[in-house]
């Protein structure tokens, strides 16, 4: 019987940067049985193969013959948003991660990316909006936090950066040592606003 067919696993980093490798792990008794399942494993094998090397457009193409129910799948979504962040297509990935975030409200990560294919799509200003309504629903989210810092930072507003990148390190420690190495902070650096 099957349980799960395919997912995808990976961690959104705090960088926003997509993984160096894609798997989709595979769990399955007998594929010859299902027709359409063995080609949906093809075309999903395809794709992470394209991924891997780069190829994001072909990745992409291969998603499109995965079934109606593969492509439902959380995971494979998941998957086509990081390929089109891959790709530059920021307005397809901003549309994408907003149907995420609209139908997944409790997972902060959906607005994380919605906001940074935003900023990168439309402006700064835009994604700001997007995390401070997503701040609401999410206040102890560490990375909404820090990425309304960075936001902050890179419109010349210091003193808001700053209460936000302070309460991202409150919530997450770890964050601290981004703090000192991301590139949008560095107006805060330059004003010794972080510690």
């Amino acid at each position: 019987r099957w349980h799960k067919v395919f997912s995808i696993n990976w961690m959104y980093h705090s960088t926003n940067t997509a993984p160096s490798s894609f798997t989709f792990p595979v769990i399955c008794c007998s594929v010859t049985l299902f027709p359409k399942l063995r080609q949906d494993f093809q075309s999903a094998e395809s794709a992470v193969g394209y991924a891997n090397l780069g190829m994001y457009s072909d990745a992409l193409a291969e998603l499109e013959n995965l079934s109606s129910q593969m492509v439902a799948d959380d995971g494979v979504q998941e998957f086509k948003l990081r390929l089109l962040e891959r790709a530059g297509r920021w307005q397809d990935a901003a549309g994408l991660a907003a149907r995420l975030a609209n139908s997944h409200p409790d997972e902060s990560r959906w607005f994380i990316a919605w906001a940074f294919a935003k900023r990168r799509s439309d402006s700064i200003e835009t994604a700001s909006k997007i995390l401070a309504d997503a701040a609401h629903l999410h206040p102890k989210d560490p990375l909404i936090q820090f990425n309304l810092g960075c936001y902050a930072a890179q419109r010349g507003d210091l003193a808001t950066a700053q209460t936000h990148v302070r309460r991202a390190i409150e919530l997450d420690h770890d964050l601290e040592k981004l703090a000192h190495e991301d590139p949008d902070l560095e107006p805060l650096r330059q004003a010794h606003l972080i510690n």
